[in-house]
């Protein structure tokens, strides 16, 4: 999670204790957990998400039918070779 060490987490959670008291810390750092993990669930399915979209098949069909030329090169190098084709 970070850069954060342990002598960090520590201190934070020292001014935690000091400023909820060791109830309310329990219960406040029960549900900051259940939100890094919430936010870490929809982070990961949005990932899954943009790779099933790259890798999808019928996209190249769709580029190869429109005349694209797919070189699997990155998309920097693709434009600088399309920009090429095109101006000379």
């Amino acid at each position: 999670m970070g850069n954060i060490g342990g002598g960090e987490i520590l201190v934070i959670l020292l001014l935690g204790l000091v400023v909820l008291g060791p109830g309310r810390l329990a219960v406040v750092a029960r549900q900051f957990g259940r939100v890094v993990r919430e936010v870490r669930r929809v982070a990961t399915g949005f990932q899954e998400e943009f790779r099933d979209l790259v890798e999808d098949p019928s996209l190249e069909a769709i580029a190869r039918e429109r005349g694209h030329r797919l070189t699997g090169s990155s998309s920097s190098e693709s434009a600088t070779d399309e920009a090429e084709e095109a101006g000379g």
